[in-house]
């Protein structure tokens, strides 16, 4: 029996955890998924090599995000790299993103410019706080952005203890597992009527989802 996800193609500009983890578990159930990746390789293919995780010769911090994928390396800064993209676009059902604010504008990758050449894409985009307000470009991590400032750091410690630290990845994985739902809501909005549509969340919500009780 083929996959559900089968005949569906992701074009991914995301790095670290919480995008390319999203787009993992689409490939997991058949999506094909290009990864693109700047010269230098997406930095979480050395993520085993960090001080925060078991040390291993195996690359596992890139494979349990990057399992199934395929990648190519193109400097986006350049407009003939993004004229690639854009004809990678053009056959995408789906483009996903974990790019601040001002690189998507830098990049030329906007729900706007992207949808002009596939009007029928989803776009897919993760963030640490949210599209709009005064941290909407600040860079979100999962300890910063899902642990501490949505409360989780403090209410999973002890009492009069100093705050809890939480695993690398913890909040990568939770948000993603959001971003994956909502990947497969916009296909299935698309079935229904035949448009494409952007979706999102964010680490911050996502956390204080998780801390809601």
């Amino acid at each position: 029996m083929s996959n559900i996800l089968d005949g569906i193609k992701v074009v991914e500009v995301a790095s670290f955890v919480a995008g390319p983890s999203a787009s993992v578990q689409l490939s997991d159930f058949g999506a094909e998924i290009l990864k693109i990746e700047p010269l230098s390789g997406d930095p979480w293919r050395d993520g085993h090599k960090s001080a925060l995780n078991m040390p291993s010769e195996i690359p596992y911090c890139h494979l349990l995000a990057n399992r199934n994928k395929k990648s190519v390396a193109l400097n986006l800064k350049h407009p003939e790299a993004q004229q690639i993209l854009y004809k990678l676009v053009e056959k995408a059902d789906v483009f996903l993103t974990n790019s601040l604010p001002h690189v998507i504008r830098d990049l030329n990758i906007s729900y706007e410019k992207l949808r002009s050449i596939n009007p029928k894409l989803i776009y897919a985009l993760i963030t640490g706080f949210g599209e709009k307000g005064v941290e909407a470009d600040s860079p979100g991590f999962d300890e910063t952005a899902w642990w501490a400032r949505t409360g989780l750091m403090d209410t999973l410690r002890a009492k009069g203890a100093e705050p809890a630290m939480a695993p690398t990845g913890i909040g990568d994985n939770n948000t993603a597992v959001a971003l994956f739902a909502s990947v497969l809501l916009g296909l299935y909005q698309r079935e229904r009527t035949g448009k494409g549509c952007k979706v999102g969340t964010s680490l911050i919500a996502s956390g204080v989802w998780t801390n809601s009780i």
